[in-house]
């Protein structure tokens, strides 16, 4: 038997034992009777509890009122839709991209809370993404701000096509 087929035959096997496992699982889930226990530690309810795109940190302390901070709007959208957006960063640098995706996204949100700012990591590269154009010709116009704003940034600031929050 070649390795090819090997790896195929055990690639089979495996299939059929996690099946039967998952299979034994949802059986006793759905028992009638049966009772299903969630525990989870305080601080990831309490991240559960927290709307998208705040963190604990700007959460308000209990009884405390909170302050009116500038940052970036928080948008929930029915799908998404092709459309374009702002590419600020993009780097593959495995020490320092992360964290410079993170800091320029900090920058560009507090200079522009209307847009939403996006940090990803697609293999191999982490890229800041900024707004949720419909036009080429809005995703320029706001490239041209981001490049006035951020002169240091204006090399790498260049409008690409991608899926959007529909409005």
């Amino acid at each position: 038997m070649n390795p090819l087929s090997r790896i195929i035959s055990l690639l089979l096997v495996l299939s059929v034992a996690v099946g039967t496992a998952m299979a034994d699982i949802v059986e006793n889930l759905n028992r009638p009777g049966s009772t299903v226990t969630v525990e989870q530690p305080q601080a990831l309810a309490e991240r559960l509890r927290m709307p998208d795109g705040v963190s604990s940190e700007d959460a308000p302390d209990e009884g405390g009122v909170e302050e009116e901070k500038e940052s970036p709007a928080v948008h929930r959208s029915k799908g998404k839709t092709v459309g374009f957006r702002v590419q600020v960063y993009a780097d593959n640098n495995q020490r320092v991209a992360k964290g410079e995706a993170r800091q320029r996204e900090r920058a560009v949100g507090r200079r522009f809370p209307s847009m939403m700012t996006y940090v990803a990591y697609v293999s191999p590269y982490w890229r800041l993404r900024v707004g949720d154009f419909r036009t080429q010709a809005e995703a320029e116009k706001a490239a041209a701000d981001i490049r006035r704003a951020f002169p240091s940034y204006a090399k790498e600031v260049r409008v690409v096509r991608d899926r959007i929050n529909a409005r």
